[in-house]
């Protein structure tokens, strides 16, 4: 039996912490920022992604929690499955956001549950080659369904010309960010 953790169900204690329920969370600590209403406004929208990125992870992580398939875990299946069922430990670690130990860890589970294997790179031994196993295909079908099911339950009251262009937003900043991280690596 699924244990949903909407409505009503659970809450991260994180997120329901006096501070992020309260609405001194959303205001600014720095006047300049409380008193031109762009600077505000982007300091409100900087607010919001972190939390709605972390709750989102979690929301996720507690429907996944009877795989026994922590955040890392599953995080690594969805991207490996993403990449054709291939990837390395160091490209999971970063798209997953986590030390490579973190993942390093997860993969250990991964593969003890049969749903990966770990192969050393045929043009470099130092580097490790994870791939995905048959088993694994019925668990990222799990992983995608009850993703899908909480994208409906959380994004089914918007306005879907809203969600239109929060989407391009979002891109948007993205690509921005993509510009920065590369004009970045470019000076080191």
């Amino acid at each position: 039996m699924s244990r949903s953790i909407m409505p009503g169900g659970p809450k991260d204690p994180l997120d329901s912490s006096p501070l992020v329920d309260s609405s001194d969370w959303l205001r600014s600590p720095f006047d300049k920022v409380r008193r031109d209403s762009v600077a505000n406004n982007r300091f409100l929208f900087a607010r919001r992604i972190f939390q709605v990125s972390r709750r989102w992870r979690k929301f996720l992580s507690l429907e996944l929690r009877e795989r026994s398939a922590n955040q890392s875990g599953w995080q690594a299946l969805f991207w490996m499955s993403l990449s054709g069922g291939a990837a390395n430990q160091r490209e999971l670690a970063r798209r997953v956001d986590a030390q490579e130990s973190t993942i390093a860890r997860a993969l250990d589970a991964l593969e003890q549950q049969g749903l990966v294997v770990r192969k050393t790179a045929k043009d470099d031994r130092r580097v490790k080659s994870v791939e995905l196993t048959e088993a694994a295909d019925p668990v990222i079908r799990e992983i995608n369904e009850k993703a899908g099911m909480l994208r409906d339950r959380i994004l089914s009251h918007i306005d879907a010309a809203d969600l239109a262009i929060t989407v391009r937003v979002l891109g948007q900043i993205v690509e921005r960010m993509n510009e920065l991280e590369q004009d970045a690596e470019r000076r080191n």
